[in-house]
Parts: C-alpha cells; structure tokens; sequence
C-alpha cells in the first residue's frame, strides 16, 4: 500500500486571504482617494488581516498525519517538532466530528484513539475526513485489526 499523507485544509486559509487582498485594495483606495493626505501608516490597516491566513496555512504545513506499513504518525510543528506513532495494530475508534461550519466548507476532524492512555490523535479540519477515516478502516483490517 502507498504511504497516505493527510494535512488539514487551507480552503478557509485561501478564502480569508482572497477577503484580505480585497480589504487591501479597499483601505489602498480610501487612502489614495479619499484622503489623500493621510499617513501612509493607514495602509497597515489592511496588512494587519493577512496574519490570519498566514497562521492557517502555517498550521496545515506544520502538521501532518501519514499511514505507511501499518503505522500511523502524526507529526506537529515547525521549528521545535512532536511526532507520536500509533500501531494500526492497537488502533481501537476511528471516527470524525464536523461542526456546522466545518459541514459548509466540506471539511472536518479525524479522530483516532488506541487503548493507551494517551492514544487520542486529532487532526482538525481536512477535506474529505469520512473517506480518509474508512481508508485507516481498511488498512486496519488489512493488518488484522477490527477497530
């Protein structure tokens, strides 16, 4: 079986920059023609919005979920890095929880839990999350599990 790489979605990431860019050019044109004498400083106003987009798109390279040869490894961070494995072996619940708002964008959580006490790992928002929970189903059983 190939390696399966899951990383949560930037869909609202790309959605809130689209916003962002167009609130630039907004506060671009307010201070070009409508005031005209104003400081420049006024044009952080609408640099300031960019920082949300940046930390979602920052928060889906940083974290990744991969399933190769019947372990899954969940890896967190940038510069300093968590990584847990979890045996498909020991995987007991695989399910996934979607708010209201994470149904409207087509994304949702994928949550695994083993039997040890801290086997819960969670990965937030990534597309098609019901598809990838029944592909883990599948590897799972193929390693002799029945979660």
């Amino acid at each position: 079986m190939n390696d399966l790489v899951i990383r949560p979605s930037v869909r609202k990431a790309r959605f809130s920059l689209a916003l962002c860019v167009l609130f630039f050019f907004a506060v671009l044109a307010f201070w070009r023609y409508v005031v005209p004498d104003a400081h420049w400083a006024i044009l952080l106003v609408g640099v300031l919005p960019l920082i949300a987009p940046l930390m979602a798109w920052l928060d889906a390279v940083r974290t990744t979920l991969t399933l190769s040869g019947g372990i899954v490894r969940y890896k967190h961070g940038l510069l300093s890095e968590t990584v847990r494995a979890m045996d498909l072996q020991k995987l007991q619940n695989v399910f996934v929880e979607r708010s209201l708002s994470q149904r409207l964008w087509g994304i949702g959580n994928l949550v695994l839990e083993s039997a040890s006490e801290d086997g819960r790992i969670v990965i937030n928002d990534i597309d098609r999350p019901q598809k990838i929970a029944d592909l883990i189903l599948d590897a799972a059983r193929q390693e002799g599990t029945r979660p």
